[in-house]
């Protein structure tokens, strides 16, 4: 478990098909003091977007089941919704160019360890806090 907890609550939506990986990531960052919300797919993504929930930052597995992948995702995101930030993860090769198109620092290569993931999600937000005073 981390050490340093979010100065504010803050909302991670981990995409991932697999459960294992999903359930042990998601478990992980709650033990950090995100607050988790888990898909499968793009479609549960939107239904927590279009829900209401302040979303951010979304952990998205690149091989997603259904009509559109964690890349097409993770561009409708980025047009859609700039407030939230996007983190790729794949363990398929030759994903890293697409993926450094749709995020600033480049996807996380699967088996990945928890807390590389946790760490570019403070990247992410510490990013954007500063952001926000400017």
């Amino acid at each position: 478990m981390s050490s340093t907890v979010p100065a504010e609550i803050r909302t991670v939506v981990v995409v991932e098909p697999d459960v294992l990986a999903r359930m042990v990531i998601a478990e992980y960052l709650r033990d950090c003091g995100y607050k988790v919300i888990e898909a499968v797919g793009s479609t549960e993504v939107w239904a927590v977007l279009d829900g209401g929930h302040a979303v951010d930052v979304l952990l998205i597995e690149v091989s997603l089941p259904g009509d559109e992948n964690g890349f097409e995702l993770a561009h409708r995101i980025r047009q859609t919704r700039r407030e939230v930030d996007v983190i790729l993860t794949s363990g398929v090769a030759g994903t890293v160019q697409q993926s450094h198109e749709l995020c600033e620092e480049g996807p996380i290569k699967k088996p990945y360890e928890a807390k590389e993931v946790e760490a570019r999600i403070k990247i992410l937000l510490e990013r954007r806090r500063a952001a926000k005073k400017t």
